[in-house]
Formats: structure tokens, C-alpha cells, sequence
């Protein structure tokens, strides 16, 4: 995947984000409880829908169409320009992974929240930075956007 193709992970990861925060808030809310359904005189079934499993679904299907359809994507140039491109590609890989899980932490309950944080420690790790996962894509994009050449 090249370096443009990572930048665009990034910026779908960013919007995935914002977009499955408020919609999810709102469609739970929509939702206002559980679903039931008879199944005979004998069965019964019923869910609640889940805050988190909501608003993961909304930011995973966003993430993937914006990076599969998304209009930006068809702009993106996908042509290595050396190894530099090949490191910047594996960074903005990496950020973007620990955005996409700084974004499905926030997701959880306080509750799941702490039991997640005390179980896994890359987790936790991940946890403790998550202000860096959001900031340091943006600064990489403006850094390397000085350091590119203008070709005419």
C-alpha cells in the first residue's frame, strides 16, 4: 500500500471516528431499548443494542467505504517514490491502527472500559497515548507535505 493510500486509512480513520460518535449516540437513542420477537407460543426472544457494538459497526462501515469508494481515494497516486515513501507508508499504517483502536476503546462502557485497560497491557499502552494517535498523523501530514517537491 503506498504512502497516499495510508494517508487516506488515516483520514477515513479520523472521520470514522467523528461520524460514529454522533450518529451512534443519536441511533442508539433511536433505538430506546430492545427488539423482541415471538417465535411461536413458546419462544421469545429479545435484544438491547449495545452503545459500543453500534457505534463500531457505523465507524468499521464508514472506515471501509471511504477507503474502498471514497472519492479521495481515486485521487490518491499509489506509486512508490523510494524507500522514504515505503517508511512514511508503514508509519501512517501503524498510527492508523492505533487510531482505529484508540476509536473502538472510547466505544466501551467505563465498566468494559477498566476491565479491558486491566486485562491487556498493548491495550492499556495504546490507551495511555491516545491523545499522540490523534495528533501525530496530522503533524506528519503537514511535515511531509513541506518536505514533497513540486514536479511540473
Amino acid at each position: 500500500m503506498g504512502r497516499e493510500r495510508s494517508m487516506v486509512g488515516v483520514i477515513a480513520a479520523y472521520i470514522g471516528l467523528v461520524v460514529s460518535n454522533i450518529a451512534g449516540n443519536a441511533i442508539y437513542n433511536a433505538l430506546g431499548g430492545g427488539v423482541g420477537a415471538q417465535m411461536g407460543s413458546t419462544l421469545t426472544l429479545t435484544a438491547s443494542p449495545s452503545p459500543f457494538f453500534i457505534k463500531a459497526g457505523i465507524f468499521i462501515i464508514v472506515l471501509v467505504l471511504l477507503i474502498i469508494k471514497g472519492d479521495f481515494l481515486k485521487r490518491a497516486n499509489t506509486s512508490h517514490a523510494g524507500f522514504f515513501s515505503i517508511i512514511a507508508s508503514g508509519l501512517y499504517s501503524f498510527l492508523n491502527a492505533g487510531i482505529i483502536i484508540t476509536a473502538l476503546v472510547s466505544f466501551l462502557s467505563d465498566a468494559q472500559r477498566t476491565d479491558l485497560l486491566t486485562q491487556s497491557n498493548y491495550i492499556n499502552l495504546i490507551q495511555q497515548y491516545q491523545v499522540w494517535w490523534m495528533v501525530v498523523p496530522v503533524l506528519l501530514m503537514i511535515a511531509l507535505g513541506f518536505k514533497e517537491k513540486e514536479v511540473v
